[in-house]
């Protein structure tokens, strides 16, 4: 671990709460934000862009969820695989065309508002039939931003694919803590495992910003210390991702959080 260095501000935001006063105001304040665009108002996201802030709107590509007007009721799909209960998702058939159809259709509504997508679920269908439907979506939406939450089944092809994108990157989840069964910093063997990867996204070329998870303050100090000694930025917030500014920053006092934790 290098010497400590004060973590720098996250320059993307990944809030999936509603789109309060407060909580828009607050995410106006970031270069780059990730939303759940069915919970807005057009004149809403059109407000934030027109403050300089560009949107990604969140679209699950490997799973199937209820969002706003989008139902989706497990098994009711001729698409529909096992449900991810932990989610109240269920994980599709990614070669199904009717799934393409449904995808498409959701892009280009969020589209219509957003300036790009945040693609989640990456991991949890069929890998081939998943890129092929990044490659759907890149060639029907050119001008679309596109970042990939991980991804890491998709490798090596996956940065080809969103380097025909404007606008590409790649926000690394859990670079650091995890959520799941409790928040907590991920131990050797997953630290040794998301710098694995870390070290392969940089070796692509795509920037990068990771998503970290805390319910403490001593926990979101640990992230980011690790983020800061990795070189990167992470935005740190709850499993639920309801706080639009994320864990507020202190000024630094006492031993390196990361090194306290371990």
């Amino acid at each position: 671990m290098s010497p400590r260095a004060d973590p720098p501000s996250p320059t993307l935001a990944v809030y999936y709460g509603p789109a309060t006063e407060q909580a828009l105001a607050t995410l106006a304040t970031f270069p780059r934000v990730a939303v759940q665009a069915p919970l807005y108002s057009p004149e809403q996201l059109a407000a934030l862009r027109r403050g300089g802030t560009r949107v990604l709107a969140y679209l699950s590509v490997g799973e199937d969820h209820p969002l706003g007007d989008w139902a989706c009721v497990p098994g009711a799909a001729p698409y529909h695989q096992q449900p991810n209960t932990e989610w109240a998702s269920v994980v599709v058939d990614a070669a199904h065309p009717l799934w393409a159809d449904v995808l498409l259709t959701r892009a280009a509504q969020i589209l219509e508002h957003t300036d790009g997508l945040l693609l989640d679920t990456l991991d949890s269908a069929d890998p081939v039939a998943t890129l092929a439907l990044l490659r759907q979506l890149r060639g029907a939406f050119p001008d679309a931003a596109l970042w990939a939450n991980r991804g890491f089944a998709l490798w090596p092809e996956l940065p080809e694919v969103l380097r025909g994108a404007p606008d590409h990157g790649v926000l690394f989840e859990a670079l650091s803590t995890r959520h799941t069964p409790c928040y907590a910093l991920h131990d050797p063997p997953g630290l040794a495992y998301t710098a694995h990867w870390l070290a392969e996204v940089r070796r692509s070329g795509l920037p990068v910003h990771a998503l970290d998870y805390a319910d403490r303050p001593e926990l979101a100090a640990a992230a980011r210390a690790r983020a800061a000694a990795l070189g990167l930025r992470t935005f740190v917030s709850d499993r639920d991702l309801v706080w639009p500014g994320g864990w507020p920053i202190p000024e630094p006092v006492g031993p390196t959080p990361l090194e306290a934790l371990l």
